[in-house]
């Protein structure tokens, strides 16, 4: 299996969790991240940092967030923050994210991650990251998710 790479959506538009959230900080730049002090994109980073150091993560975010972004992961080398110029949703991050990374390392397997996510049992979701990218460094394309409990549009 080729290294493991994570992007992670940060675009978010700062209106889900108004009045907190605004557009120049979303959610994911928030101290959501557990302890109160941590932004959730700065989280979703670390909870990841056993299959992707920061030079294996890259963030999408809009363009207007990029000093938001880089003070939550100031490690994160520049080439690894893709500015989008205006927002256009998931398929094209993805698309974009995933041809740089196929660019820099065809063997790769990529993960896809939402900056804003609260996840509360890390070390079993980084295990069902591991067994996921073991499935996709196979061929397979594998999602992951939750059992909803209602019905939800949010």
């Amino acid at each position: 299996m080729g290294d493991i790479y994570t992007v992670i959506m940060a675009g978010g538009s700062g209106t889900r969790f108004w009045p907190l959230s605004r557009r120049l900080r979303p959610k994911q730049l928030l101290p959501l991240g557990g302890d109160g002090s941590t932004a959730l994109l700065t989280a979703t980073a670390r909870r990841v940092a056993e299959l992707s150091p920061l030079g294996r993560v890259l963030v999408v975010t809009r363009a207007d967030l990029a000093d938001g972004t880089r003070a939550a992961l100031p490690g994160l080398p520049p080439e690894n923050l893709l500015l989008e110029p205006a927002g256009r949703n998931t398929a094209p991050c993805v698309a974009w994210a995933t041809a740089t990374v196929q660019r820099r390392d065809p063997t790769a397997v990529v993960v896809v991650l939402a900056a804003d996510a609260f996840i509360e049992d890390e070390r079993a979701f980084v295990a069902a990251l591991r067994t996921a990218a073991e499935a996709a460094a196979s061929g397979a394309i594998v999602t992951l998710g939750i059992r909803p409990t209602r019905p939800e549009t949010g």
